[in-house]
């Protein structure tokens, strides 16, 4: 039987039930009856569909963890640090083409450790990016991270990549819940893509959100273009 057909018989029973109790206490109409009814049969139907809604649903955990997995919006925050390292002199213009970031995070109950490497010619740039990509995603990877199925060590990885078409973020971590976490996360970011903000917005709008496993895999990809244009922006009104 379906889910639908089986809302259905409870909704029957509930009102055949309404009906019967209202002709043993006698002195009710017909039509106050039907209408006592109808009535009913609407406030059970709401509140089945409010109930598989709210099923639907993530649960609290989840809700609370979409601020720490809010990547975009810190993707956007180290953009705008960029941009004020590149209006301030300490980075120049053009930024190196290809270059990658790379930061691995792993914790046991015990102890933790984390690794970066970096091919950024430009030691301010390489220092400033390492930098801010460990105080920005190293402890949300921590918190949003499980152990999971059992294991005894969580796990998550960060990567900054440039190349002649993208800057892209790749976000990677353990998840007990990984499909539905991801799930969660794609409904969130789109709703969010919503935003004034032009740059958070492309953000947002470019986020893609996957899981194999127990990994959840978050994407976010910037046009070159928009990063080189954002940046010669800033250059030129501090020229002027």
């Amino acid at each position: 039987m379906s889910q639908r057909n089986k809302n259905n018989s409870i909704i029957f029973l509930t009102t055949l039930s309404v009906y019967l109790g209202l002709v043993l206490v006698g002195g009710a109409t017909p039509s106050v009856l039907a209408q006592a009814a109808l009535t009913r049969n609407f406030d059970v139907q709401e509140e089945i569909e409010v109930r598989d809604d709210l099923d639907n649903k993530p649960d609290d955990e989840e809700i609370r963890n979409f601020q720490n997995g809010d990547f975009p919006a810190v993707f956007a925050q180290l953009l705008n640090e960029i941009k004020e390292e590149v209006k301030n002199g300490k980075i120049s213009l053009p930024l190196q083409a290809d270059f990658i970031i790379d930061a691995q995070y792993r914790a046991s109950k015990m102890c933790s450790g984390t690794s970066i490497g970096s091919n950024i010619s430009d030691q301010n740039l390489s220092d400033f990016v390492g930098n801010a990509v460990n105080q920005k995603f190293e402890s949300k990877i921590y918190e949003i991270a499980d152990y999971g199925n059992g294991k005894s060590e969580k796990s998550g990885k960060v990567r900054l990549e440039a190349n002649s078409t993208d800057l892209t973020l790749k976000i990677s971590f353990t998840k007990s819940n990984a499909e539905q976490f991801a799930d969660f996360l794609n409904q969130e970011f789109s709703f969010y893509s919503s935003v004034e903000n032009t740059l958070t917005k492309e953000l947002y709008e470019n986020a893609k959100v996957t899981s194999e496993n127990n990994q959840v895999f978050i994407v976010t990809r910037l046009p070159r273009g928009s990063l080189d244009e954002l940046l010669k922006q800033d250059a030129k009104a501090e020229k002027e």
